[in-house]
């Protein structure tokens, strides 16, 4: 099949957060399927230069967008079978973040249409064309709607991808008709208003021919008004075409065995090797190197989602009462900075917090870390337990969304299980889920046994690929 996806980022040029993950591992598991992928991005100037400096030229696209037909140019990157094109417009993409910009409607608005005007490009044709989150929302509606793509529209079926239904990209109603030139009897129509506003998300579920989200939970979740942001009633009404696939994780990526990011690769044959990164984790940020002293890691966005409130009230008690270490690797909201950086104050020789983000380091957390902790409030799928995991790290999770699909509590009797769980839902607090694995980080059989039904698990990107595939070939008829 022929698939055309787009997506605001995208491993290995711009990463934010989990949607860059997926785009830089899902299309090229469906190449290695056989299909025929193009991704679509911004060429932003925040790409490394090493493969800016590898783009060829593929072509120019006519974009109308306020008023007027301006052309822009293409540019091609492949990568593993699969074609990445991107499209330059440095007044939108010459930025120094992707995000965050008070004029992130007009772009990503400019972005859709610049979308639309590549796929007509591709002499090939296409099958399927697979938005993602908020940032390509209004594509389907314009593919829908607008007369100029009438042709277009009859051959290639949409998907839209749900990565976090927080974020929807609400912007003034003035958008759709000054920028977009829709015409504005459109917000007469629930499908485009939102509070006399655009609301690019919710258009996209209206007008996309399948919603797919990035867990099956997470798929269940968002139908309830405890998290459907304002969206589930809506969402209910596309029941039937909103599916649940699982997100995979890169494997080529986070492989212990392979991680020159590590102090040393070890697998489920060698686990011993893991206590060298252990020490190595100890050593730089000069925690007393103890092998028998449990480490616990967190590497996050620091924001009210992953549920730092919760380690407000629980990190404290675990320090005053038990022989353990804990290292931060993460940023975001000042109020949960601050939080870590009095911790670290109040635990000398106990607690690290490294503000910011460094790949490299996370990598070393996960392979040195004995346990994960993520007190999510909601988790559209996670990725942080999938690397745990197979980095043979313990996850302590709250039992939400993704987070509930693949860890599964540890059964001493049966010997089953990967992590330990909390459920807020059912007032199953998080510190007795932490106090359960620190229990069992005492039992060294049990404790192996955990690390090692973690490292056994299929999360390659393979298996969701395959469900993506059958989806693409129901709805396409082929």
């Amino acid at each position: 099949m022929k698939i055309v996806m787009a997506a605001a980022e995208c491993v290995p040029f711009v990463k934010t957060g989990g949607l860059a993950d997926v785009m830089g591992a899902l299309p090229k598991e469906l190449v290695a399927l056989g299909h025929e992928v193009t991704v679509i991005l911004p060429k932003y100037s925040l790409i490394p230069e090493e493969y800016k400096s590898e783009f060829s030229l593929f072509g120019e696209i006519q974009v109308p967008f306020k008023g007027e037909q301006n052309t822009h140019t293409l540019f091609e990157y492949v990568l593993k079978g699969v074609r990445y094109v991107l499209v330059e417009n440095d007044s939108y993409f010459a930025r120094d973040q992707i995000y965050s910009q008070p004029d992130d409607g007009e772009r990503f608005a400019f972005f859709t249409r610049a979308v639309l005007a590549a796929v007509e490009t591709l002499e090939e044709g296409v099958d399927i064309l697979h938005i993602h989150d908020w940032h390509t929302g209004m594509v389907p509606f314009l593919l829908k709607e607008d007369a100029r793509y009438a042709s277009l529209k009859e051959n290639v079926k949409t998907i839209l991808t749900i990565h976090n239904l927080q974020f929807q990209g609400w912007f003034p109603k003035s958008l759709l008709v000054e920028e977009l030139g829709m015409d504005e009897a459109y917000f007469q129509d629930e499908a485009v208003s939102w509070h006399n506003n655009v609301n690019f998300l919710k258009t996209g579920i209206v007008y996309a021919d399948k919603v797919t989200t990035v867990s099956p939970t997470y798929r269940n979740e968002i139908l309830t008004e405890q998290y459907g942001e304002k969206l589930e009633s809506l969402l209910r009404t596309r029941e039937e075409d909103l599916i649940g696939i699982l997100n995979g994780l890169d494997t080529e990526a986070y492989n212990p065995a392979a991680d020159m990011e590590i102090a040393m690769v070890y697998d489920q044959t060698s686990v011993e090797n893991k206590a060298v990164n252990k020490r190595a984790v100890q050593s730089r940020f000069g925690l007393p190197e103890r092998g028998d002293v449990p480490l616990l890691t967190m590497v996050s966005r620091l924001s009210g989602q992953k549920g730092i409130d919760v380690l407000e009230q629980t990190l404290p008690g675990i320090l005053e009462t038990q022989d353990v270490q804990f290292v931060l690797l993460g940023s975001g909201e000042s109020q949960y900075e601050q939080f870590f950086r009095v911790l670290e104050a109040d635990f000398p020789g106990k607690v690290v917090a490294h503000i910011g983000f460094d790949e490299s380091l996370a990598h070393l957390l996960y392979a040195g870390a004995d346990i994960f902790l993520m007190p999510s409030h909601f988790e559209p799928c996670g990725l942080s337990q999938l690397v745990s995991m197979r980095y043979g790290t313990v996850p302590v999770a709250n039992k939400t969304g993704g987070l509930k699909d693949t860890v599964v509590e540890y059964d001493s009797n049966l010997r089953s299980g990967n992590g330990f769980l909390s459920d807020f839902s059912k007032h199953e607090s998080f510190a007795e889920a932490v106090n359960r694995a620190l229990s069992l980080y005492q039992q060294p059989e049990h404790w192996k046994m955990i690390k090692q039904n973690g490292m056994q698990g299929d999360y390659s990107w393979l298996r969701s690929a395959k469900e993506y595939a059958s989806l693409y070939e129901g709805i396409a008829g082929k």
